[in-house]
């Protein structure tokens, strides 16, 4: 049977609630791949300080946006999971969270100076992944970046039925699939890596992106 957007939304929400993430992926609360902090600090050196950011489901605030934070950067966490949101507060305590799904939160146009999602894309419907990717691309002012990690499997709607205590679902597209819906979004590629190998069971593209136009601006200078 096909599941629905509900269902995968309904397994994740209550997943979340369950699973205690900083004890399962971040005691520490520290970068632990040498990707993350390579990706991270480019981010962080092509903004201005004061600049704007976005985390798209940013969970418990650690390590990304303590460290985007304490970079000089403004920080606003998205997240549905509310005790996430009460753990990312007392966290990162200079960041400002927003409970909300990232995939239906209205963004203005032209509000950021860069847009990051970590491990959280491949939680909504693939479906929307596409319009996602549109809606960011809006949102972000002239030269804006996204940094994103994404899925690396064609899977329309995959479920583990014990992911560190509780059932969860992720729903994702092979890298070259999502390398053509950013650019079909209007990003050009800035660096894309994988994170680990095809035999992990944790294996994701990290995609480093700006707008095309500021892109192609930029190249001519």
């Amino acid at each position: 049977m096909k599941k629905s957007t509900a269902d995968l939304r309904g397994v994740v929400r209550a997943g979340y609630e369950i699973i205690d993430y900083a004890e399962a992926f971040r005691r520490d609360g520290e970068l632990r791949h040498p990707i993350e902090r390579d990706l991270l600090t480019q981010l962080a050196d092509r903004l201005p300080r004061g600049a704007r950011v976005i985390d798209l489901g940013c969970g418990t605030g650690l390590p990304y946006d303590a460290f985007l934070a304490g970079a000089g950067l403004s920080v606003t966490g998205v997240d549905f999971t509310r005790k996430h949101l009460d753990a990312a507060r007392r966290n990162v305590p200079g960041a400002m969270f927003v409970e909300a799904d990232l995939a239906t939160l209205p963004l203005a146009d032209a509000s950021a100076d860069a847009i990051v999602s970590f491990y959280a894309i491949f939680h909504i419907p693939r479906d929307e992944h596409a319009a996602l990717f549109a809606k960011i691309r809006r949102a972000l002012r002239r030269g804006g970046l996204l940094l994103v990690t994404l899925g690396t499997s064609d899977s329309l709607h995959g479920v583990d039925d014990d992911w560190f205590g509780a059932p969860m679902a992720w729903s994702t597209f092979d890298p070259p699939t999502y390398l053509k819906l950013l650019g079909d979004a209007g990003f050009e590629i800035l660096e894309s890596r994988f994170e680990g190998a095809p035999s992990d069971d944790e294996y994701h593209l990290w995609v480093l992106a700006q707008s095309a136009a500021a892109a192609a601006a930029t190249a001519t200078t």
